[in-house]
């Protein structure tokens, strides 16, 4: 769809919901130590949460499909998605398993500011489970963020057989848990692809960022990735084609809390792709949603509006592209 359209976007996400404890610590602690902590939150979280919020707020009709537990915290989950205007039809509670929990410490601010995040896994999408197949793939574009590799393979699989139009953005934050060559198949079977450079050198088997995107791009010229953001904080990103690689400056911003920071610009990404921008406009796009959402504590408190970002890519002299401005090792 153009940007010059009237109708709302739709994204159909297949992912993860969280419900979240946020401790903020000045240090993080040594071990054996101890911190105190200066400030505590619960609130709804999750890579697939955070996307949504990010483009529900963007104007984006978003539609989740995701389990929670039967408890009150997944009650309050879909109650917070409700609230944000996305679409929780196919948000299934799950019968004697608990929502999804994790505990994020967050120490430090401006340069420093860093994120732990401890995982209680419980409620989420599984191989096997019924999912809005047709709804979902007849949207503008398609967000895979699960981490069932078998249920990840499916629904990359399934476009080239029952929707070849269908656009299929991906992240690679549940990647890094499987073996590298597993991730790698994974990542090259999405049409966009989002992630850091961790991540990425991860799925390449290297160690260093230039490294990775070598083997990256090689492997790129037969699959289905017509290209890849990767997010290297506050340096800004990278992005990956076939033939070229080229850097795009961070925004400056006074750092609060990095939480949400990759779902802030995945989702800015994926917004992006939807009006069709050239791909060093997305990147810019994209870096924008990112630092914004880092100026207060949670990963959703500081999600932007869509004014807000284009005031800070109208004022800002950062975020232009430069090709002679590469990773280091």
């Amino acid at each position: 769809m153009s940007s010059g359209s009237d109708r709302k976007q739709t994204v159909g996400a297949f992912g993860m919901l969280t419900w979240d404890q946020l401790l903020r610590v000045e240090t993080f602690p040594r071990a054996g130590s101890y911190q105190v902590v200066q400030q505590s939150s619960e609130q709804s979280g999750g890579t697939t949460g955070n996307m949504s919020v990010a483009l529900a707020r963007l104007g984006v009709d978003v539609s989740i499909a995701s389990r929670v537990g039967d408890d009150q915290t997944g009650d309050q989950i879909i109650a917070d998605l409700q609230s944000e205007g996305c679409i929780t039809d196919h948000v299934l509670k799950e019968p004697d398993v608990p929502t999804d929990q994790g505990v994020i410490i967050v120490s430090g601010t401006g340069a420093d500011a860093d994120r732990t995040i401890l995982w209680k896994q419980g409620a989420r999408l599984k191989h096997g489970d019924f999912l809005p197949i047709e709804k979902f793939f007849a949207m503008d574009l398609v967000i895979v963020d699960v981490d069932d590799p078998r249920l990840r393979l499916l629904l990359l699989d399934l476009p080239m057989h029952v929707s070849p139009r269908t656009r299929i953005f991906g992240t690679m934050t549940f990647l890094a848990e499987l073996e590298s060559h597993q991730a790698l198949e994974l990542a090259l079977r999405h049409d966009y692809l989002c992630g850091n450079m961790a991540e990425l050198m991860h799925a390449t088997e290297t160690d260093n960022a230039p490294a990775a995107i070598e083997r990256f791009q090689r492997e790129m010229v037969l699959s289905q990735v017509r290209f890849a953001l990767i997010s290297d904080g506050a340096r800004g990103c990278t992005i990956v084609e076939r033939e070229s690689v080229r850097h795009v400056p961070a925004f400056p911003v006074l750092v609060q809390d990095p939480t949400g920071a990759g779902d802030a610009f995945a989702a800015g990404a994926a917004y992006a792709i939807m009006q069709y921008w050239d791909i060093d406009r997305t990147a810019q796009f994209a870096n924008a949603m990112g630092a914004l959402a880092t100026r207060e504590f949670g990963a959703r408190s500081a999600l932007p509006t869509l004014s807000e970002v284009q005031d800070l890519l109208s004022h800002s002299p950062a975020g232009s592209t430069d090709a002679s401005n590469q990773p280091d090792n």
